[in-house]
């Protein structure tokens, strides 16, 4: 392949990956959303539990011990919901990271391959010197 040909290949690898981290991220972010949102309704429909309260009419130990397993019931419901959720909210977040220092790390690759372009442009003298960088670069796209 020629140096122009491998230049054009190398820019169209890093094209469809950093594409593709860029997509990954976007969805990510679109699934914590809809996360946050469903916890939203979630709690909300949570806080129903309790209600309506009890009147006047409600006296006594059994009024007690019936409040008392309402708010159990709307405790631990909670508690379990919030937990799951920010442990998905929490993976998600972890994952997005890993994607932006892959990201990152594209571009220092094709930094990389700016530098090799100028190599190629510098002629015969430089060839050596240009294919040594596309090693290097082909090495960090795979």
């Amino acid at each position: 392949m020629s140096a122009s040909g491998t230049m054009s290949w190398i820019y169209r690898s890093l094209s469809q990956q950093a594409g593709e981290v860029d997509d990954k991220i976007a969805r990510l972010k679109q699934a914590k959303r809809a996360l946050e949102n469903e916890q939203q309704a979630s709690l909300d429909e949570i806080r129903n539990l309790v209600k309506p309260e009890l009147d006047g009419n409600w006296k006594g130990s059994r009024a007690r011990s019936f409040q008392n397993r309402r708010e159990d019931a709307r405790d631990g419901m909670k508690s379990k919901l919030t937990g799951r959720i920010d442990d998905y909210q929490q993976r998600i977040d972890t994952e997005i990271s890993n994607l932006r220092t892959q990201a990152g790390f594209l571009d220092a690759t094709r930094s990389m391959a700016y530098g090799a372009e100028y190599l190629m442009r510098q002629g015969e003298e430089a060839a050596s010197d240009f294919w040594a960088q596309v090693d290097k670069i082909k090495g960090r796209l795979f």
